[in-house]
């Protein structure tokens, strides 16, 4: 059975307040990942990829809520 695999790190706003703090954030909690320092900000929340969207099976996006401030997304590899 294929595994699930880290898509993106949400930072939800106000608390984070620029893309540096997000990315900070989320490479101090994944010291293994190896994050690129992709940032997408958005009006609520800071986007931080781990691994490219199209790498993925588009069907099998899963959202995890950790606590108010951050939210993981995993997804199967095609």
């Amino acid at each position: 059975m294929p595994k699930l695999i880290l898509h993106a790190i949400i930072i939800h706003k106000p608390k984070y307040k620029t893309k540096e703090q997000a990315f900070i954030k989320t490479d101090d909690m994944f010291p293994d990942e190896k994050l690129k320092g992709f940032v997408r900000e958005t009006s609520t929340s800071f986007r931080v990829r781990a691994v490219p969207k199209t790498k993925f099976d588009k069907t099998t996006f899963r959202t995890k809520t950790i606590n108010d401030d951050i939210s993981l997304v995993f997804g199967m590899m095609k």
